[in-house]
């Protein structure tokens, strides 16, 4: 490894320190705001739950009452949203139901399977604890406490958990806009016929898929010849579209038709890892409208490593929430593995049993350019630096299910 080469962690953390977020907030009804990233904390407006109630079946009585006798009348019952309205009294029970309101008086709920019942007394195998199955008021979520902080993007169920909290509108950033294009005179779409020495274009439809499901608004600019002026003219395109990213594929080493590498603004940032032997980025002032521009590797499986190891956070960092890294597990090996001394190498592998436990088996084939290989694929695995693992050894995994 060169010494101007830097690891994914540093990358990340010293490109998203020049990143500024965008600030743009708008309103939102909570039960529309999957995806988006919350503006200000949302704070609970009441208690919840707002009483004490039953976390299971069962029967509420006094716990004190049970030490004296173990055998209580049956004084009614409380069903969800349909309490017992009386105080309980003395070695009285009532029937309840999950969820119900525990009546006042009682502190315990007694599961019904350790009750014996007749239709006017139950008689209880054991004496409950005070607090046994009731759910306090308030220890789920207190009024005035933040229930989900700034910044967060929201997931489904956290759209349960705003509901929950008695917030019907939210505080959103707007949703971050991302072009993406791929620059090469042999690339084509299908169904058009590709030319003698042409290929389909793969990533850009992978990372417009990705970038969907991440929840940007994604404009595909096509593909760009290898030509410095169709290259400016796309991104004067995608400032005109008011966009706030680019991320193309292609053109980002150092060959006659690598356009990308050479363009004003774009700084090269060489990586330890492969595939992808570094990003091209930079702040473009395009007809006074700044775009951040982000240039993978045109090799289809370097280019998809690039974009979840780096552009994915650097572009949840620009749309205001966390530059995370993707979740990453440690699993032994299952096989010897020789690679190249001094970087880590993102290898794709499966799932296998191993050690009895789970383990991770790299590919026959690990081609840069082998899209196919990811469909077959379970994960990502990190092998190196050093040039030898043996199986056993735990190593770095992040499974593809986590990855958008």
């Amino acid at each position: 490894m060169s010494a101007e080469e830097i690891d994914v962690a540093t990358a990340v953390a010293r490109l998203s320190a020049s990143i500024e977020a965008i600030s743009d907030i708008e309103r939102r009804a909570a039960a529309l705001a999957r995806d988006r990233v919350l503006a200000a904390d949302v704070i609970a407006v009441l208690d919840v739950p707002g009483f004490d109630n039953a976390a299971m079946d069962g029967y509420a009585v006094r716990s004190a009452d049970v030490s004296a006798s173990r055998t209580m009348r049956l004084a009614g019952r409380a069903l969800a949203g349909r309490p017992y309205s009386a105080a309980l009294q003395p070695r009285d029970a009532v029937r309840i139901t999950t969820g119900a309101a525990v009546p006042r008086g009682a502190d315990a709920v007694v599961a019904q399977e350790d009750v014996r019942a007749t239709e006017s007394e139950i008689t209880l195998s054991s004496v409950p604890k005070p607090g046994l199955n009731v759910r306090s008021r308030g220890e789920h979520l207190r009024a005035g406490s933040v229930a989900l902080p700034r910044g967060r993007r929201l997931r489904s169920h956290d759209i349960g958990l705003v509901a929950i909290a008695g917030v019907a509108e939210l505080s959103v950033v707007r949703t971050l806009r991302v072009g993406v294009l791929s620059t090469g005179d042999e690339l084509h779409d299908p169904p058009r016929a590709v030319s003698a020495a042409g290929q389909y274009d793969g990533n850009r439809p992978l990372l417009l898929a990705a970038l969907d499901r991440i929840g940007y608004h994604v404009t595909d600019l096509g593909i760009t010849a290898d030509r410095a002026d169709a290259f400016a003219e796309t991104l004067r395109i995608a400032a005109e579209l008011r966009l706030d990213a680019v991320v193309s594929s292609g053109g980002v080493a150092e060959g006659d038709a690598d356009i990308v590498r050479r363009f004003p603004a774009v700084q090269f940032v060489p990586l330890s890892f492969r595939p992808g032997r570094g990003i091209a980025w930079g702040r473009l002032l395009i007809d006074s409208h700044p775009v951040w521009f982000f240039g993978m590797p045109g090799n289809s499986v370097a280019a998809y490593v690039m974009f979840q190891l780096v552009v994915a956070p650097l572009l949840a960092h620009l749309a205001g929430t966390e530059a995370e890294s993707p979740l990453t597990l440690q699993l032994p090996l299952a096989v010897d593995v020789r690679t190249h001394p001094g970087r880590v190498e993102w290898r794709r592998g499966r799932f296998v049993h191993r050690y009895g436990t789970i383990a991770v088996e790299p590919l026959p084939q690990q081609g840069s350019s082998m899209l196919r290989t990811l469909s077959a694929a379970d994960a990502l695995v990190a092998i190196g630096p050093h040039a030898d693992t043996p199986s056993g050894d735990l190593v770095d995994v992040i499974p593809l299910a986590a990855l958008p």
